[in-house]
């Protein structure tokens, strides 16, 4: 595998850490599993299932950004007379860049003037989950499920787009990675916030986690144009 490609594998498994710690991807399930008495196995594997469903509609959204912009991606290198990693890279650095500040101005307004969001459960505001309508009523397992695992990471595009430039085993890779590490993260953080919910206070996630998000995308787009200049 290339540099880059090893880059864009750490990138994703990076990325799907950062957002799986998001409070609003567990806690849901962790506040559910206390009222309604889930057992820990129940609660890992209702979260297991939404982290899956998130990452199959994050892979299918960034399928179909390959499939409709790689012939345009590679006529506009061609015109620039720059190779299509380097464009890529440069995509990444835009992206990156654009998503933080959204992100970020997004969360500023969401918080300003609510002091400890994001460690307690009638604040959780939800990033496009919609949870905090939901959690004023009775939901079942499967619900919750469904609400929290269609909200597809936006950052997962232009990732495994990059990816697929240096060839089917990075663009394998990089996918394989979030996976991996976006259900893994969610399972954890889910049991450990089972046993001692006051303990596990991520608020910082839930402020600065898609800013650290689109910081780390654009960073890696910015070595990749390097590496291909």
């Amino acid at each position: 595998m290339t540099s880059a490609s090893i880059l864009l594998f750490l990138t994703s498994c990076g990325t799907a850490i950062t957002h799986a710690l998001i409070p609003d991807h567990w806690l849901p399930f962790v506040v559910m599993a206390r009222t309604q008495r889930w057992s820990d196995a129940r609660a890992a594997l209702l979260a297991a299932l939404a982290g899956l469903l998130h990452v199959l509609l994050s892979i299918l959204i960034g399928t179909t950004v390959i499939v409709a912009g790689r012939g345009s991606a590679e006529h506009l290198a061609a015109r620039a007379d720059r190779p299509l990693g380097f464009l890529t890279g440069a995509m990444l650095v835009l992206f990156g860049v654009g998503y933080g500040v959204w992100a970020h101005r997004r969360e500023a307004r969401v918080h300003g003037g609510t002091p400890g969001d994001g460690g307690e459960p009638g604040h959780l505001h939800a990033h496009g989950h919609l949870l905090e309508r939901w959690f004023r009523r009775a939901v079942s397992g499967g619900a919750l499920v469904v609400i929290i695992g269609i909200s597809p990471c936006a950052v997962l595009a232009p990732i495994l787009f990059a990816a697929s430039v240096e060839g089917p085993a990075a663009l394998v890779a990089a996918a394989a990675g979030f996976a991996v590490c976006t259900i893994g993260t969610a399972v954890i953080a889910t049991l450990i916030a089972i046993r001692g919910l006051r303990r596990l206070n991520l608020a910082f996630f839930t402020r600065y986690g898609d800013l650290l998000s689109g910081a780390l995308v654009a960073a890696v787009g910015f070595l990749i144009m390097i590496l291909e200049s």
